[in-house]
């Protein structure tokens, strides 16, 4: 793309892309950063917290993405229509990037605040067989899967709508081909 061919389509495409693509890399640093936190924190319960703090800037951002992106891909539709499947691939992933912040922000992890305030102590320090930390394992495994679901989703919707549909020509046969007389 040169510069004197910038068209709204392509203006709408690359804006989209670019906040899928800073989407999908704040993602992919959470679920990489997170451990880290927790390890080089003066304790995992502190570290706990700075991860909690990050999760729900992620999943606001991600509301925010994924209103975004309902109405870029909406409007890159009008300007440069979009097959039929990609559109509707591209709204479903959106959706699911969608329902699976909510999920993440609403259900998963007040769950966790809420178990880890009735809590007689802090996590690490329960025994492995202790009921609580049994359900802290349970809920924050359903967190990282619906992490993984968001990434995934993310990362196909960037592929999806960075590929743009070829365009063919359609030629009609308005008569006989020259050369060869028609018999």
């Amino acid at each position: 793309m040169s510069l004197e061919r910038v068209t709204r389509a392509s203006a709408l495409r690359s804006a989209l892309l670019l906040s899928l693509g800073a989407l999908t890399g704040a993602f992919l640093f959470f679920a990489g950063a997170a451990g880290v936190v927790l390890r080089e924190s003066p304790s995992r319960h502190a570290g706990g917290a700075v991860n909690r703090a990050l999760l729900d800037v992620l999943d606001l951002s991600t509301y925010a993405v994924a209103a975004l992106g309902f109405l870029l891909v909406l409007l890159l539709d009008r300007v440069e229509p979009m097959p039929k499947l990609q559109k509707g691939l591209a709204l479903r992933l959106l959706a699911i990037v969608a329902a699976a912040a909510f999920a993440s922000h609403e259900v998963i992890t007040p769950q966790m605040m809420s178990l880890r305030e009735r809590l007689p102590s802090i996590i690490d320090l329960l025994p492995a067989a202790d009921p609580g930390r049994k359900e802290w394992g349970r809920l924050h495994a359903f967190s990282s899967a619906v992490l993984l679901v968001r990434i995934l989703a993310s990362a196909a919707l960037f592929l999806l709508l960075s590929r743009k549909a070829r365009r063919t020509i359609a030629v009609s046969g308005s008569g006989p081909a020259t050369g060869a007389p028609a018999a």
